[in-house]
């Protein structure tokens, strides 16, 4: 399954990226086969998207570092 790393628009203090405890599931879950995941840390954001599946927002927090996270425009609704 390919993963997309997401740009992060605002990066948490934690340079190292490791997530400080253990991150809860994805915020988004489609039927494909591409996962896209946290710029920072790489916790899966939105898991399994394909083609055809957007997202409603334009940014998302990850869970596992708190980094925030851009979606790609054609990824959006």
């Amino acid at each position: 399954m390919p993963s997309i790393p997401l740009k992060v628009t605002r990066p948490t203090a934690n340079d190292a990226g490791a997530p400080p405890g253990r991150p809860a599931g994805p915020l988004f879950r489609g039927n494909g086969d591409i996962d896209y995941v946290c710029g920072q840390c790489g916790t899966v954001i939105a898991a399994a998207m394909s083609p055809t599946q957007h997202v409603i927002v334009d940014t998302a927090r990850c869970s596992g570092c708190g980094a925030e996270n851009e979606f790609p425009v054609e990824l959006r609704a």
